[in-house]
């Protein structure tokens, strides 16, 4: 019986110890934050202990003062054909319509 409560004690040790760094490292973990370069105004998330990496607005572009959204010509293609099939599936649609109303 009293091996089993040696090994129960080392256990408990152990398990104490290795418990140790984790909630060291959860009471000093800093969030991370955005911080703005005062040369350029961009912003940037920063990660303490991990980098920092530009900041994106909701278009995708940096959160910069400067920064513009532009399309490239391959998708302004795509995006204008894209109205025109809509275009005329919405013509088809009402001819359709016209037709059944006829009937």
């Amino acid at each position: 019986m009293r091996p089993v409560l040696v090994a129960l004690a080392a256990l408990a040790a152990l398990v104490f110890v290795a418990a140790i760094p984790a909630s060291a490292q959860r009471d000093t973990a800093v969030e991370p934050f955005i911080w703005t370069d005062p040369d350029t105004q961009c912003a940037y998330l920063v990660a303490p202990g991990a980098g920092l990496t530009p900041r994106l607005r909701r278009e995708g572009v940096p959160d910069c003062p400067d920064a513009d959204v532009q399309l490239s010509e391959s998708f302004e293609r795509t995006l204008r054909q894209g109205g025109e099939a809509l275009g005329r599936a919405l013509q088809d649609l009402g001819r359709e319509m016209e037709r059944e109303r006829v009937r």
